[in-house]
């Protein structure tokens, strides 16, 4: 039995996307949040006050597994409108925090 007859040029090109997805993405976007050069900052998503927020860490933590599963239902065809609809649950609060100001308007 040869390594031919366990992957084909696809099953190797789905695990090596997903692999880039789920793992190499994450890390390009944590590594870009504490570079001092560079202009993305999600810095914020996950400190309260400049501190380590423990609730906003599980809250992108299960985001980003809920993430990860949708891009694997994508690829593999398997996923439905509804779990389209539940992951739009995640993004409403994600957004709006990525948006709102950080001081209150001046009265």
């Amino acid at each position: 039995m040869s390594i031919d007859d366990l992957l084909d040029w696809k099953e190797v090109t789905f695990l090596f996307v997903f692999f880039v997805m789920v793992f190499v993405i994450p890390a390009a976007v944590v590594w870009a949040t504490y570079c001092e050069r560079c202009r993305i900052d999600f810095r914020d998503l996950w400190l309260y006050h400049g501190r380590l927020d423990k609730f906003a860490v599980i809250i992108m933590g299960t985001w980003w597994i809920h993430s990860s599963s949708m891009i694997l239902w994508t690829l593999l065809r398997t996923i439905s409108t509804t779990d389209y609809a539940t992951y739009m649950g995640w993004a409403i609060p994600i957004i709006a925090k990525m948006f709102a100001p950080d001081r209150p308007p001046p009265a």
